[in-house]
């Protein structure tokens, strides 16, 4: 039996209490874990590969609605948000164009997405987070911005 097939598991001290965000953030969990399976597993590049686009495709989504979100609410550090963001996605498509290469997924690629996910939402989103509560804004208010992105 193997152990360890997760890598990342949701807690609740992750949770922003922005319902959208919060499931968004889960998903991106459990892309995760699904790259650490296929690791786990000596998967070939190709489902690597695979993995790593879904990952990105997700981020990529889940970033582009989040920026939209902080944009409507003024948030005052929006570009330096966005910076780490960049600075993900990049890493992302590199590790992506090395499994198309036949490379494996480093162990270091694991580690900087488990730790910069996990530390992005407990100290950057939840600044954000902070911003759109202390402003007391309806939660509903959030319901009804990501409808309007679909």
């Amino acid at each position: 039996m193997r152990k360890n097939t997760t890598l990342v598991i949701w807690q609740d001290s992750y949770a922003l209490g922005l319902e959208e965000i919060d499931h968004q953030h889960k998903m991106l969990f459990d892309i995760m874990n699904r790259l650490w399976v296929a690791i786990l597993d000596h998967a070939e590049g190709r489902r690597l590969a695979n993995i790593l686009e879904d990952l990105e495709r997700y981020t990529v989504l889940h970033f582009t609605e989040e920026e939209t979100f902080m944009r409507s609410i003024d948030y005052p550090d929006f570009d330096g948000h966005v910076a780490y963001h960049r600075k993900f996605v990049r890493k992302l498509m590199e590790e992506k164009e090395a499994a198309h290469a036949g490379r494996t997924v480093s162990l270091e690629l694991i580690h900087f997405l488990r730790d910069w996910l996990v530390n992005h939402i407990l100290v950057e989103d939840k600044r954000y987070a902070a911003q759109f509560r202390s402003e007391k804004r309806s939660s509903s208010l959030l319901g009804r911005f990501f409808a309007r992105l679909r």
